[in-house]
């Protein structure tokens, strides 16, 4: 599949996952484009959490969905 030499940018998303009795609340918290940042990003909320046993943070990988040109088209 062809991207018109688009390049694809890629996100990681934080999230802050709160789980309460029968369901968890999701929210980003944070985002950047470098892995490495993420990493150290997750791991300083993860130090400054002070309900830890309720919240837990993780890294999702984000791709921007790519958007068929009119060429594309059948």
């Amino acid at each position: 599949m062809q991207t018109n030499n688009r390049k694809v940018k890629m996100m990681y998303l934080i999230l802050k996952e709160i789980k309460l009795s029968d369901t968890s609340i999701y929210n980003v918290v944070s985002f950047t484009d470098n892995l490495d940042k993420a990493n150290d990003m997750l791991q300083g909320y993860n130090l400054i959490e002070k309900e830890k046993n309720n919240v837990v943070y993780s890294i999702v990988k984000y791709e921007q969905p790519l958007l068929l040109t009119k060429e594309m088209e059948c």
